[in-house]
């Protein structure tokens, strides 16, 4: 997001992910173990994300996740978040295939289609608007 987005990105953004995978390490090298069930930690440090339209503006952000392969699957998930998945985000329910072709998509992709639809109703409600005078 460059050029049109100054307003929302600035003229540089920077960032650094840090993936922590925790296995345990008799199930990861036994050859006749077909999974191991790791533990993971995410940490993000960047600047301020598009949508919040800071622009240059100083000062960092910090996401820090962690989580877990679970033994049992969808099925062992806490009954809050399997229900609030199945009640919002069905979606969710299963992992995309491993041949899933389709493009990468992230949330500075998603957030710039949302302000190119924005856009195009913009200057598509000017048109109309200006027809009617």
């Amino acid at each position: 997001m460059a050029g049109d987005y100054q307003d929302y990105v600035g003229g540089t953004y920077q960032a650094m992910e840090i993936f922590n995978f925790i296995v345990d390490r008799d199930a990861s090298l036994d050859p006749s173990k077909t999974t191991t069930y790791p533990g993971i930690a995410w940490t993000r440090i960047s600047k301020f994300l598009p949508w919040m339209k800071m622009g240059d503006r100083q000062g960092y952000m910090i996401f820090s996740g962690t989580g877990k392969k679970l033994k049992g699957g969808y099925a062992a998930m806490p009954d809050g978040i399997r229900k609030e998945i199945e009640t919002n985000w069905p979606i969710y329910k299963s992992a995309p295939p491993t041949d899933d072709t389709r493009p990468n998509e992230t949330s500075w992709t998603d957030f710039k289609k949302i302000l190119e639809k924005k856009k195009a109703a913009a200057a598509a409600k000017a048109t109309t608007g200006a027809a009617g005078k």
